[in-house]
């Protein structure tokens, strides 16, 4: 009956763009110093490496140096000691090294790296580690297998292009340890040890699964590295030490678990992503694997090198090590513990498979759990799901469950499901035989929630919940105490509050036109969030016979997150037509979030210009209130009862 509302598309994000050089140009003095653990450049015979160097797309500035002096001694630790003028820098560019062996014709390339606009900024002195080593793991510059591991590193000094006194001051400090052959820190690599894994499906039928990891830095293949195979098929042990080359600050790292197959290609187990911070700071922990299998949950044990540790992060770390070198096991980084535990109120609004052919059969939900990200994205391999309940009004599970990818930023999505209709493995399998959806936001997330959450998409004017026990990432001492007193309550009886919904009363309604040319109005009042046109997630009141000035005193909960806005339609209930629309008005996210009772003046009324305004008297308390929020609401309310009181009796309006 009722139309629905096109939605609208979401723009796509475009990808930042790195600014283009600009300014003066300027000739940098740059020292290739030495290199280590290069591969040989030829099947017979001795390498002899040379070092190129350049700025990032301007061929002109190329320069190199000449064949390293002890290459008949020892051609994988080569020296040059040798000072270059790049020509052509500005404010911008990077710089590229590139080592290779000389051979008459072409050259075998034993390792490329590139120095970020910063540090040519900055200057910079010190060890990188080069890329594109191992002739198995690259071809043309990207990464095809899984290849030998070759770990080589370049000494380089490079003269600052402006630097600042901090920069200098720095410079000036690396440049004594230099001269004095002090091993300087590698900036661009990231240390890396797989200790083991466990939890990990069998993806082989036939045959015993032979597992192993890669490491890369996320979004860059080319740094991949391999470790060695596992001792078992789900619980291996690596103890295997990488050096990641290729990192920058603000750089994740990627593990993934894989099984070596012989005749096909490999498969996917798992993988986890180490986030900067954690690489800033650096890391000893359990990480949950994503994409591990339905309800899978795998673990990985890993420990990772800080880049830029402060005092309390040495002192987290090394209290970590130490416990779980205890055997004492601990919270996945990655992960969230949860309890799937009940749900009331729900329908089924479709038709079930066997009901088509006149057969009757009862609907059994269970619940899917996603992550989502901070824009609302359903992360990848992320699906936990309940065993179905045997009971559709009272659906009852109390399953634990560790749900991985989630961090401090990340949403959790709770979807209700008929499990008899479809699958869940994509986004239109959700929708089918959808029962409910909810969405517990980040901050709670964060701060850990146990009660009920309402469901969107239950139905049109469902009262239906979920009721969950979510562990915070990260809660404070507030928090805390939140959660104990809603622990309390609910062993007692009571209810505790719901926080992803708000209590909204529709009142009555003034100076509303007649829509109906052969009858009287019978106007209604639906309530949704702004901007979603979902017919399943509106709730409304029951039609008045009062066609000018109804009169509902409606209460309900509507489902709704911080930073929602509220969208009231009045509406004309007709037989055989649309309804026809009566007026609209929208309450600000700010007023839902610190309550609000009054009137809102409808727009698109259908009123002529100059006719007397119509209005909509609501009252809406928000989801989040503290105990001033509630007093203030109270006070409102109060003083609109006796102004609506005085009106009444003094001057005859209603």
């Amino acid at each position: 009956k009722e139309e629905e509302e096109p939605k609208k598309e979401e723009p796509k994000k475009a990808e930042p763009k790195k600014p283009e050089p600009s300014g003066p140009e300027k000739t940098l003095k740059v020292e290739i110093h030495s290199a280590r653990g290069l591969r040989s450049g030829d099947a017979l015979g001795s390498s002899q490496p040379y070092c190129i160097v350049e700025m990032a797309g301007k061929p002109q500035s190329r320069c190199n140096t000449g064949v390293a002096g002890n290459c008949a001694e020892d051609p994988s630790a080569p020296w040059w000691r040798e000072t270059l003028e790049v020509k052509g820098c500005q404010t911008g560019d990077e710089m590229i090294f590139t080592v290779r062996d000389k051979d008459p014709i072409g050259g075998n390339l034993l390792g490329r790296i590139s120095l970020s606009a910063e540090q040519v900024k900055a200057g910079f002195i010190g060890e990188l580690q080069l890329l594109e080593t191992d002739r198995v793991l690259s071809r043309k510059g990207i990464c095809v297998g899984k290849g030998n591991n070759v770990e080589a590193f370049l000494l380089v000094k490079v003269e600052g292009m402006d630097p600042t006194v901090e920069d200098t001051a720095w410079y000036g400090a690396l440049a004594t340890k230099y001269a004095s052959g002090v091993p300087l820190a590698i900036s661009n690599s990231v240390k890396v040890e797989i200790v083991e894994a466990r939890g990990l499906r069998n993806a082989d039928w036939v045959g015993k699964q032979q597992p192993y990891i890669t490491c890369e830095i996320e979004g860059k293949p080319e740094t991949r590295s391999t470790s060695t195979l596992g001792d078992h098929p789900k619980d291996p042990k690596w103890n295997f030490t990488s050096q990641v080359a290729g990192y920058q600050l603000g750089d994740a790292l990627l593990l993934t678990v894989w099984d070596q197959d012989i005749g096909k290609p490999d498969d996917m187990l798992g993988k986890a992503t180490l986030t900067a911070e954690q690489l800033k700071s650096g890391f000893v922990g359990s990480v949950q694997l994503e994409g591990a299998g339905r309800s899978i949950e795998a673990f990985l044990y890993v420990k990772v090198g800080a880049k830029d540790p402060s005092l309390w992060d040495r002192a987290e770390v090394a209290a970590t090590g130490a416990a779980q070198d205890g055997g004492i096991e601990m919270w996945a980084a990655n992960s969230i513990k949860m309890e799937i535990i009940s749900a009331r109120g729900l329908s089924n609004p479709t038709e079930r498979p066997l009901e088509k052919v006149g057969i009757k059969t009862k609907t059994k939900p269970y619940v899917i759990v996603q992550v989502a990200d901070k824009d609302g994205a359903i992360k990848d391999g992320s699906r936990f799901v309940t065993e179905a309940a045997k009971d559709l009004e009272n659906a009852e599970w109390k399953h634990k469950m560790n749900v991985a990818g989630c961090n401090v930023g990340d949403s959790l999505v709770f979807t209700v499901k008929d499990s008899d209709v479809g699958h869940d493995s994509t986004a239109q399998d959700l929708v089918n035989g959808l029962l409910g959806r909810a969405t517990l936001s980040a901050d709670l997330v964060k701060s850990g929630y146990f009660g009920e959450l309402q469901l969107e998409q239950a139905g049109y004017n469902a009262q239906a919940f979920i009721k969950v026990h979510v562990e915070g990432r990260d809660p404070n001492p507030a928090d805390l105490s939140w959660m104990a007193a809603a622990v309390a309550a609910d062993g007692s009886g009571q209810k505790p509050a719901v926080r992803n919904s708000c209590k909204v009363e529709i009142i009555n309604a003034h100076g509303l036109r007649d829509d109906d040319w052969m009858e009287v109005s019978e106007p209604y009042c639906m309530v949704q969030v702004a901007g979603k046109g979902e017919r399943w997630s509106r709730w409304g009141t029951p039609q008045a016979t009062n066609w000018k000035d109804p009169e509902w005193n409606h209460e309900m909960q509507v489902a709704c997150q911080p930073g929602d806005a509220l969208e009231f339609i009045v509406k004309d209930h007709d037989q055989a037509t649309l309804d026809g629309t009566l007026g609209k008005a929208t309450l600000s996210a700010d007023k839902v979030k610190e309550g609000f009772v009054g009137e809102l003046e409808l727009e698109n009324t259908g009123k002529k210009a100059g006719a007397k305004k119509a209005v909509l008297k609501v009252r809406v308390e928000g989801s989040e209130f503290s105990v001033v929020d509630r007093t203030i609401l109270e006070v409102k309310t109060a003083q609109v009862v006796i102004e609506t009181e005085v009106k009444e009796t003094c001057c005859g309006i209603r």
